[in-house]
């Protein structure tokens, strides 16, 4: 692994943190004592699909970032470039604001690395 998601372990209320392809293929994880992060990464690109087509169908455009709220936990997740996301699951309730910067800024510095430009 390439420890891109270390910072985000430290962060305060976070439960898990996946980086995740479309297809569904987890390339990096931290935490998931609460909740497993392969099962974690398989529903972020499955939300991704349908978040998108809805997107799309109501008119919306592009997907930037979608998240939910259960009885235990918050999913929080944005797209790193146009094939990959970033998924965190942090406690109810807590104040994720500071963490939506963090996710922001990771994503910024992954896109190169993740999806290079190519050479045409």
């Amino acid at each position: 692994m390439a420890g891109w998601l270390e910072g985000l372990q430290d962060m305060p209320h976070v439960l898990t943190a996946v980086l995740v392809s479309d297809d569904g293929m987890e390339i990096e994880s931290v935490g998931g004592s609460q909740i497993d992060a392969p099962s974690l990464a398989a529903e972020t690109a499955s939300m991704v699909r349908s978040s998108s087509n809805a997107g799309k169908n109501l008119g919306g455009g592009k997907l930037f970032r979608w998240s939910f709220t259960t009885d235990n936990f918050e999913i929080i997740s944005i797209r790193v470039g146009m094939h990959h996301s970033l998924t965190v699951a942090v406690q109810r309730g807590a104040d994720a604001r500071a963490l939506q910067v963090e996710m922001a800024r990771m994503a910024l510095r992954l896109v190169p690395q993740l999806e290079p430009p190519s050479s045409t």
